[in-house]
């Protein structure tokens, strides 16, 4: 008697990238990525700069600069970002949760999605609300308002940087879902 043992059902998979458009994700992916990186730091340097800043229009300058750059730019490139990222990991073979590296980098490029909406773009706002109302010849204190940005923006850096190391040590291994 001849027994056969049903094969056993994969997940179904995400399909692999073509060469082509592999190169068009992974040009989307760092250019966004370091956009987004970049829009950190700037935000960062305008944020000190407006703090230490003695001049009102100065300071106004840069917090106004921190909030259009932010307003416009956070969310679009924080989420090219992501979903470029996700479809290199699922289309290539990385996979998702192949690879710890990978698995952290989505976990805290998540993090990041999730909380600038949340948390950096409703603080930019309401500083540009407050700058916009404040007398041209006048300092605002702002202290309020760029001590969470200073924060968001050092926390969000160093995730940044976080994910740029594992990208080029890949440190972890494999996790246990290492099918495909």
């Amino acid at each position: 008697m001849h027994t056969t043992i049903p094969a056993a059902r994969s997940a179904p998979r995400f399909p692999r990238l073509s060469p082509r458009a592999r190169k068009t994700v992974v040009v989307a992916h760092v250019v966004s990525s370091v956009g987004w990186l970049g829009l950190t730091l700037g935000n960062l340097v305008l944020a000190v700069t407006g703090m230490n800043a003695t001049d009102p229009a100065r300071q106004h300058a840069a917090f106004l600069a921190m909030a259009i750059l932010g307003e416009t730019l956070l969310i679009p490139i924080s989420l090219v970002a992501f979903a470029s990222g996700l479809v290199l990991s699922l289309g290539t073979k990385w996979g998702l949760f192949r690879h710890w590296w990978v698995v952290a980098k989505f976990v805290l490029t998540l993090v990041a999605v999730v909380l600038t909406p949340l948390s950096s773009v409703p603080g930019l706002r309401e500083l540009g609300s407050v700058v916009s109302a404040a007398p041209a010849d006048q300092l605002i204190d702002a202290g309020e308002y760029t001590s969470g940005l200073l924060a968001a923006g050092c926390v969000s850096s160093s995730m940044y940087l976080a994910c740029v190391i594992l990208t080029a040590f890949k440190p972890g291994g494999r996790t246990r879902f290492r099918r495909g």
